[in-house]
């Protein structure tokens, strides 16, 4: 692994190595295997495009019934930050009704996708929702002054300060998805 590389016009920096992700994933797959034990068909809904690698290593170390599904929402353009607009790029196409759904999530820091993809399993009666996400950024999710409450993040494999990252399925600007550890952005402006 390089400890430093360059990803389109960006230096970035190993933040988080191949193995500790492992090790984070393993950790909350028991959780989540303790959790949904009597769940009759949990769906896993992964959310693309960056949620992929960590869902599909998370996915087979399930041991339940657990079916899978995906949708695509974006509020990332191309740069280091959000857009703060979620867009449905490709919608959800399963029926949830009375399901338990547990949302993959590549990166949790403003909640913005979270949010919108929580009250729409809700209403679409969904019988619980919990989300897991390799990468939560606490000092920013948990400080949006719009959303004094913020859901809960049931399964963070990691934490991060709030920084730009990329690797193991998170981009920047289309490039980095297939890094297998966690590169922090060193020349953020």
């Amino acid at each position: 692994m390089e400890p430093t590389l360059t990803v389109r016009d960006r230096r970035f920096g190993l933040y988080i190595p191949e193995e500790a992700i492992h090790t984070a994933i393993s950790e909350i797959a028991a959780r989540v295997n303790r959790d949904y034990l009597d769940a009759e068909r949990p769906l896993m809904l992964v959310t693309l495009n960056g949620a992929f690698v960590f869902a599909g290593e998370l996915f087979r170390q399930l041991t339940g019934p657990f079916e899978v599904a995906f949708v695509k929402l974006s509020s990332y353009g191309s740069g280091l930050t959000t857009s703060g607009q979620v867009s449905i790029d490709v919608p959800l196409t399963t029926d949830v009704k009375g399901r338990d759904i547990l949302i993959a999530e590549d990166v949790v820091d403003t909640g913005n996708t979270i949010h919108k993809l929580h009250a729409m399993l809700t209403e679409q009666g969904a019988k619980s929702v919990r989300v897991a996400t390799l990468l939560l950024k606490p000092d920013t999710y948990y400080n949006q002054p719009e959303r004094p409450e913020p859901l809960a993040v049931d399964y963070a494999a990691l934490e991060s300060e709030p920084k730009f990252i990329i690797g193991y399925g998170m981009d920047y600007d289309g490039q980095g998805r297939n890094l297998g550890a966690l590169y922090a952005v060193c020349d953020e402006e």
